[in-house]
Order: C-alpha cells, then sequence, then structure tokens
C-alpha cells in the first residue's frame, strides 16, 4: 500500500500501541484520524502530528457507543471521502482469575474487545467497498490469542482476542475478491496505559491486577512496534506480529494441536 497521501483511520489511537501506529503512519504521508474515547488525549496526539508537519485530526469515540462511532464515520468520510486504512485497535484488559470474574465482568470485556472491533467494521466497511480504491481494515488481536500463558488470569482477555481472530478469518473470506484487504496483528507487551483506560472504562469497581512484565517494564516502545506494524501492513500481510521472540511459543502451543490431529 502506498501511505503517502492516503487516509487512516485509528480507533484507540491516543496512547500504546494505537499512538505508535499514528506517528508512525504520519511520518509516511498519511492523514491520520486518531479516534479514542480520551478525546483530549486523541486532540494532543492530532496537534503533535501537526505541529511535525504532517495532516491529522481527533475525534471521540467509544466504541461501547455505537452512535459515537457512526458520527465520527460520517464526520471522516464528508471531509475526506474516502478511508483507506481502519485500524480497530482500542480495547481494555483485565487479568482476574477465572472463578473471580462476574458475568458483568464478561460482558463488559467482550463488549469493548469484541463488539466493539466489530462496530467499528461494521460502521466503515460499506463506504471503503463503494470507494473501489485499494483499502485495508487492521484489527488489533494479540499473541495471547496464539499461546498458552505463561501465568494465571488471563482467561477473560485471551478469550476477546481469540474471538477477534476468528472473527477476522471468517471476514477474510467474505472480503476476498473485493477491494478490501485484511490484517490482524498479534503484538506482544507493548508500553502503554491500558490497565489506567481499562479501568476508566469500567462501570463501577473492577480488580485490575496487571503486572509490570505486561504493561511496563520490558514491554516494547510504542513507537517500535507502531513502526513494525505500518512496514508489515504496507506489504499486506495479513498476519502481524511484534516480537519475533514469541515465535517459539506459539510454535509449541500449535504443535500441539497438530498432534492430536495427527494422533487421530
Amino acid at each position: 500500500m502506498q501511505l503517502k497521501g492516503s487516509f487512516a483511520v485509528v480507533v484507540g489511537g491516543a496512547t500504546g500501541i494505537g499512538a505508535g501506529v499514528c506517528r508512525a503512519l504520519s511520518a509516511k504521508g498519511a492523514a491520520v484520524q486518531v479516534c479514542d474515547r480520551d478525546y483530549a488525549g486523541a486532540r494532543a496526539l492530532a496537534d503533535e502530528l501537526e505541529r511535525l508537519g504532517g495532516a491529522a485530526a481527533a475525534y471521540a469515540v467509544d466504541v461501547a457507543d455505537e452512535g459515537s462511532i457512526a458520527a465520527a464515520e460520517a464526520a471522516i468520510r464528508s471531509r475526506h471521502g474516502r478511508v483507506d486504512l481502519l485500524f480497530a485497535n482500542a480495547g481494555v484488559i483485565s487479568l482476574k482469575p477465572f472463578e473471580q470474574t462476574t458475568t458483568d465482568d464478561w460482558r463488559w470485556i467482550l463488549d469493548i474487545n469484541v463488539i466493539g472491533c466489530v462496530s467499528c467494521v461494521r460502521a466503515f466497511l460499506p463506504a471503503m467497498k463503494a470507494q473501489h480504491s485499494a483499502s485495508r481494515v487492521v484489527v488489533t488481536s494479540s499473541v495471547a490469542a496464539l499461546r498458552t500463558p505463561e501465568m494465571t488470569g488471563q482467561t477473560m482477555y485471551m478469550a476477546s482476542k481469540a474471538a477477534q481472530l476468528g472473527f477476522c478469518n471468517g471476514l477474510r473470506t467474505e472480503l476476498a475478491g473485493t477491494n478490501v484487504g485484511l490484517s490482524v496483528i498479534f503484538p506482544g507487551p507493548v508500553v502503554s496505559h491500558l490497565k489506567q483506560k481499562s479501568e476508566a472504562s469500567r462501570p463501577g469497581a473492577i480488580q485490575l491486577e496487571v503486572p509490570k512484565a505486561v504493561l511496563g517494564g520490558g514491554s516494547m516502545p510504542p513507537e517500535e512496534a507502531g513502526e513494525r506494524i505500518v512496514a508489515a501492513v504496507v506489504k499486506e500481510q495479513p498476519y502481524i506480529t511484534t516480537h519475533p521472540g514469541d515465535g517459539p511459543l506459539v510454535r509449541q502451543a500449535q504443535d500441539a494441536i497438530m498432534a492430536a490431529f495427527e494422533s487421530s
């Protein structure tokens, strides 16, 4: 894909991976629409990109509110006439052990990570197909969808990210032969404010015991993750990773599944 002169929408773009993607896209000449529940954060990032010579705008988008998604889509389409790249990146995390989870916990994380992702794609996809020029949907899943975890408490998060992968695999078949491509990102740990944003979006109290190893020390800077992701999008890779070192652990999990087929 050619990024110079393209129009990119990054939902969940104010911080973390989304912000890294916004910066990488802008550096390569894309006009970036920063969409986030945190409008002040989105506006601050858009202003930063413009100060650096890029084209950017900010929109308030809460993926749990289909009305806000539809309003942003209509405003962006009215302003630019097309969307070349849609990054469905917004998400939340909770590492609460399964037996401590409630039905409300599950509804919350699935509403944002799965239904929110689906709602974003559903809102933008019809116009992207109708514009006939090449475009791409990029969904942020997680390496957690592909491997066995090393620590407990990831059940809700892994289930939501695996659901995103299933959604994308099904959608890929439906998009075959159209002008819209599809990529799924499997990022490893990236420095972000995901814990804080998750707490802010959760109705009522929720314990979010997220170790520093997941959201802090030892994690990849979002700018590096963004550069890796955007480089892979330019190559139109259907599956994108940020942490090559996770490969052996993913292979170990997949080999165990294949062994079951081979022994049956």
